[in-house]
């Protein structure tokens, strides 16, 4: 597995977590009948979203650099 197979299934796992964690926070959110999200849930989400984005950044440095 070279570099940029280990960079595609680190965001391909990344975005498995998002949708996952959105999935938690809709769910969390009608269980405790709050009308707003838990911080927490937002907070791993903004992280998540972050990760994400510099790895796409990252896959399309290597495409073009290719290193």
């Amino acid at each position: 597995m070279n570099d940029l197979e280990k960079l595609e299934a680190s965001l391909e796992a990344t975005n498995a977590a998002i949708e996952a964690t959105k999935h938690a926070t809709v769910v969390n959110r009608k269980m405790s009948h709050d009308r707003h999200e838990n911080g927490h849930f937002t907070k791993a989400l903004t992280e998540l979203t972050d990760m994400q984005t510099g790895l796409t950044n990252m896959i399309t440095r290597y495409n073009a650099v290719g290193r």
